[in-house]
């Protein structure tokens, strides 16, 4: 066992709290990583308020990175040492994570959302009080976290770790939407509501694809100039009555493809709306969730998709380390958006981040 300093979420909206653990030895194909960075995500702050996940008390966190300090021994691809990235767990035998879509396994609760060890087991150990952990099969707000092999990335050790951490959920969930699922063509439009860290990823994937209209929507234009700078072609605000009118407008009627990074009924409609007939919908916005869509039925008859993109659709472990290729080729330059706090600031990172003045906090251990 390990003694950990974790921050834990005890009630909705509540600071988080520290805690000294004592975390178990990895067994099986687990890993014991210790914590280098972790990014602060808004399904932590679901998490926090009782909204998604395990309830209170729980250690949330899901953006983690680090090195790995010890194995369990039917790990096979990772050594001591490692630097490694953690996205969403899976249990790797399912039928969807055997069709390579391991973001779709069917033991996905087993694995992310019990609060336990995949194997069932408590991952805190001398713990009266029934902290949670293994959250989206980690719990990286920690200074060490327990994951299995089959949420980890290697990471190249010469690649800034305290940068590396809005890779395994917020750049993956962005960038897979456009590079997995939707798969535009040259030249193809695309417009994404919300700059946000997913909203920002998506325009940096989409100039990837070589998209020829990229239209950034949001309410803050601090965030649509940023947005400019990464890729988008043009940026609107989303305070404006004639949003879908102008997007129809740039793109001679209608997107190919379109982004919700939002989670507001209004902005899911307009996102569908704005696309053309035979337009790719993928809604990735958490706000709305519980809540029922109207969504007319005129809008669906004419071969437009709609569906939603679990982190991506993505393959951590080949995916992660093709995002980090492309910014070190200068074109996915998501650290950009990085704001970085101390461990012990954790609860400032995510007050900033709740009052819109950062896009993606990242939390530094010593």
């Amino acid at each position: 066992m390990v003694k950990i300093t974790a921050a834990v979420a005890v009630k909705p909206k509540a600071p988080l709290e520290f805690r000294e653990l004592e975390l178990a030895d990895p067994e099986g194909n687990e890993i014991l990583v210790r914590t280098v960075a972790t990014g602060i995500c808004h399904t932590d702050l679901l998490l926090r308020d009782g909204i998604f996940g395990p309830p209170a008390p729980v250690i949330p966190g899901h953006e983690g990175v680090g090195i790995v300090e010890a194995i369990g021994a039917d790990v096979q691809g990772l050594r001591v040492g490692d630097h490694v990235a953690l996205s969403q767990s899976s249990c790797g035998f399912c039928g969807d994570c055997r069709r390579s879509h391991p973001m779709n396994c069917q033991n996905y609760t087993q694995y992310n959302l019990t609060g336990l060890r995949p194997n069932g087991k408590k991952a805190l150990l001398c713990d009266e009080v029934g902290i949670g952990s293994n959250f989206v099969g980690q719990s990286s707000f920690a200074t060490h976290i327990l994951a299995t092999e089959n949420n980890a990335a290697q990471l190249p050790k010469d690649f800034d770790l305290t940068n590396a951490a809005p890779l395994g959920c917020g750049m993956a969930t962005g960038a897979g939407t456009v590079i997995n699922a939707m798969k535009p063509e040259i030249g193809q439009t695309i417009a994404v509501f919300g700059a946000g860290a997913v909203g920002m990823a998506a325009v940096m994937a989409a100039k990837v694809r070589r998209c020829s209209k990229i239209i950034i929507i949001d309410l803050n234009e601090q965030r649509l100039a940023m947005a400019k700078t990464l890729g988008a072609t043009h940026a609107i605000n989303g305070r404006d009555p004639d949003v879908v009118e102008q997007i129809h407008a740039l793109t001679g009627g209608g997107a190919d493809f379109a982004i919700d990074a939002v989670g507001i009924i209004p902005v899911i409609l307009n996102t569908i709306k704005c696309t053309r007939a035979g337009g790719h919908v993928v809604l990735l916005g958490l706000d709305a969730l519980g809540k029922d869509i109207p969504i007319p039925l005129d809008l669906m008859v004419f071969n437009r998709k709609i569906q939603g993109a679990i982190l991506g659709d993505q393959i951590p472990q080949l995916f992660i380390p093709q995002l980090v290729e492309l910014n070190q080729a200068g074109l996915f330059p998501f650290q950009k958006l990085i704001t970085k706090y101390p461990f012990e600031k954790i609860n400032e990172a995510i007050a900033d981040a709740e009052a819109g003045r950062v896009i993606k906090p990242v939390i530094v251990f010593n």
